[in-house]
């Protein structure tokens, strides 16, 4: 085996082995990744067999001698095919450790793919996670909705009320929309309510949806008018999971119940077109250690339940 830095010549045979893979989705293709490209120093690994088979890919940059796997993206960790086993992700772990530490990395930053985005099973690199001494780092909880099988957390009563509650006022759900009307109203309630912005800028998000508009998808909750009131913008990560990347209501629409429509809709939407997660996000600050209650008790409504978003350090 061998392994590599990436460089922009093999871009091809980069995005058809994440397209193949067992655990990759679409961040991980170079035209998502690449977007904030000018904020990152790039340091993705690509692994070969002895036959000069690609086997193995890694989203990471660098920073102050630590290699990160990657900052712009929520989740990383090696990208590995179905043929790819367990003893050869070992060699991959032990042969990257080596190569960081000849290039003089300190630490290694490993963010773990959450099992809801492995169209496989594929937790091989958390055994060699801790074979390796990795520590824990952070651990986000996450609330997700089984859309297949016989078994539902069921939605709640309060989550029944504020559809009924957004229907008998007007409210409609908008698919396809312009994201313009939608984020004004994120802004809006991420500076009132935390003080922050999005981490991707409108002209970003514009540019991302352009690229990808199968899998980055625009709803709006609207009133009688036409007016937005509540939206969300949806990541059709893979061929069985959907990840609400934002979601947010003005004050008019919280009132109303525009999310528990919005997602009430898209929970069956997805769920008669085949998928089997829907994933509402993190409810955590502070590298996990906060968790926001009151956020999660209205995702936990739906019938989300938890997954979890790991980061390890191995100290080189």
């Amino acid at each position: 085996m061998n392994i590599c830095r990436y460089t922009k010549d093999k871009k091809q045979d980069w995005d058809s082995f994440v397209n193949r893979s067992k655990n990759g989705t679409f961040l991980f293709l170079r035209d998502y990744m690449d977007y904030h490209a000018e904020r990152f120093t790039d340091h993705s690994l690509m692994s070969y067999d002895d036959k000069g088979k690609l086997v193995a890919a890694m989203a990471a940059n660098e920073s102050n001698g630590i290699l990160y796997s990657h900052q712009g993206l929520t989740y990383g960790g090696l990208i590995l095919d179905t043929t790819t086993r367990a003893a050869e992700v070992g060699k991959i772990f032990g042969l990257t450790i080596g190569y960081l530490r000849e290039k003089g990395f300190t630490e290694w930053h490993y963010k773990q793919i959450p099992s809801i985005y492995c169209q496989y099973p594929s937790e091989e690199d958390e055994y060699w996670l801790w074979r390796n001494n990795a520590m824990l780092t952070c651990c986000n909880i996450s609330s997700t909705i089984r859309l297949d099988g016989n078994m539902s957390a069921g939605m709640e009563r309060r989550r029944k009320r504020g559809i009924r509650r957004a229907l008998e006022s007007g409210m409609c759900i908008k698919e396809e929309a312009d994201i313009g009307d939608f984020w004004p109203i994120m802004e809006e309630n991420l500076r009132t309510k935390y003080n922050a912005a999005p981490v991707h800028t409108l002209e970003e998000m514009k540019m991302l949806h352009s690229r990808f508009p199968e899998h980055i998808r625009i709803y709006l909750c609207t009133d009688s008018d036409g007016k937005a009131h509540a939206g969300a913008v949806v990541y059709v990560s893979n061929r069985q999971t959907v990840h609400i990347q934002y979601a947010h209501a003005d004050n008019h629409g919280k009132e109303r119940g525009a999310l528990d429509l919005l997602y009430s809709f898209l929970i069956d939407k997805y769920k008669a077109t085949g998928f089997s997660y829907f994933d509402i996000g993190t409810s955590n600050e502070q590298g996990g250690w906060f968790l926001n209650e009151r956020l999660i008790e209205q995702k936990e409504g739906f019938g989300g339940r938890g997954i979890t978003y790991k980061q390890w350090k191995i100290t080189l």
